[in-house]
């Protein structure tokens, strides 16, 4: 005796409580998962602006890494626990806390005038809010995408990440000219709000996947001794900090050569999205290690490009450049993860690789605003363009694999 989900990605067996993915990729939780992807991210993205009431309040540049940073910083050393968590509880009663933190938090931006303890403290909370999210969305796609459509499971997500990324930056600069910053923050919170609505309207279950006895044998140094998936760690955390320390510091460079950041930000996710529905599909036709080593040379040169064309009507090239590579990379990693790890460990393998890829975010902001306090922003942009190419040489030689 067999129950079938008539319309989600999972089969049950009355002999086995495994669940087997289906080669199905639409269904209503699939759906509802990315807009609540969208707009969650949509919230992150306007506070991608963050950095400008940072220098309102004139902290440095060193300082606005710092505070930049603590968000990922917290994200990175919180999200093993929220892997156990998905494990336990299940990934919507994780996702749900998320969403609480990251609500909490992004309302809190509006009572901070100077630097301290609390606008530290209010951004660990967020990055604590966002990981607990990241963790149990992740997981979803992970465990309930066919091996065989991975790929294109991810390019969707990647589409509804992208997309919000492309319209928020822009929104936030209309938003803080009419409103201040007060306004980016409320439109940060409400973006959340609506995000908490979606997965309420996905109607899934909370429930955990596995047993008892299941859930108290998920370990992580299993997971680490893989050297495909380790080698593939590395890769993530070049692949992270290159995109970070771009989307940190692009409008503090704008703004030094007086440019907006929003078009920039715009095109090039434009373009991610545009990569990922006509070339989706392509990831599982010809390999996630392939793409890979094509997509690495883009990404690294249009951030060395970034200084001298940001000024220009060449930054179009530039943004298209980075957001295709980006775009790629983040498919072909999220999916090169996914394939690791049996069933039950997916949990604890995308908690794994998420961490890691937000610890690029921490060095992206953290380490990248002590270089650009010591040798400026263009030569920032410079170093971490030859810094990408070392993605490229691990992806070509490396055990990393297809699996």
């Amino acid at each position: 005796m067999e129950n079938h989900c008539k319309h989600g990605v999972l089969v049950t067996f009355a002999n086995k409580k495994t669940p087997v993915p289906l080669d199905t990729l639409w269904n209503r939780p699939f759906l509802f998962l990315n807009l609540s992807l969208f707009l969650m991210f949509a919230s992150i993205g306007l506070l991608y602006l963050y950095p400008l009431a940072l220098k309102a309040m004139g902290s440095d540049h060193h300082t606005i890494g710092w505070v930049m940073g603590a968000f990922s910083i917290s994200a990175v050393l919180s999200r093993p626990l929220m892997g156990s968590l998905a494990v336990r509880k299940g990934e919507y009663w994780v996702i749900s806390a998320g969403m609480a933190l990251s609500l909490i938090s992004s309302l809190c931006y509006s009572f901070i005038t100077l630097f301290g303890p609390l606008m530290l403290l209010i951004r660990v909370v967020h990055g604590v809010g966002f990981s607990a999210f990241i963790a149990g969305s992740f997981s979803l796609v992970a465990k309930e995408a066919s091996p065989l459509r991975r790929g294109a499971a991810f390019s969707m997500v990647g589409v509804s990440l992208m997309a919000s990324i492309a319209v928020a930056p822009s929104f936030g600069e209309a938003l803080i000219g009419r409103y201040g910053f007060g306004g980016l923050y409320v439109a940060a919170a409400g973006s959340v709000i609506l995000a908490w609505l979606a997965i309420i309207m996905g109607n899934a279950s909370g429930q955990p996947s596995f047993s008892r006895d299941e859930r108290n044998r998920v370990r992580y140094l299993p997971i680490l001794r893989d050297r495909p998936f380790f080698f593939l760690l590395c890769s993530t955390f070049i692949f992270a900090h290159s995109q970070a320390t771009l989307t940190n510091f692009l409008a503090l460079i704008a703004a030094k050569n007086d440019a907006a950041a929003g078009p920039f930000f715009f095109f090039a996710y434009l373009a991610a999205i545009i990569i990922l529905l006509t070339l989706g599909r392509l990831v599982d036709r010809y390999g996630n290690l392939c793409l890979t080593c094509f997509s690495y040379p883009f990404l690294s040169l249009s951030i060395l490009l970034v200084p001298g064309t940001i000024q220009s009507p060449l930054f179009l090239i530039t943004a298209a450049m980075f957001g295709g590579g980006m775009g790629l990379l983040f498919v072909t990693h999220n999916a090169l993860a996914a394939s690791h790890g049996s069933f039950r460990e997916k949990p604890a393998v995308m908690s794994t690789f998420t961490g890691v890829y937000d610890s690029g975010f921490i060095t992206g902001a953290v380490v990248s605003g002590w270089v650009a306090h010591q040798v400026g922003l263009d030569m920032l942009f410079i170093a971490s363009g030859f810094f990408t190419f070392l993605g490229l040489l691990i992806a070509m030689f490396s055990p990393m694999k297809d699996i």
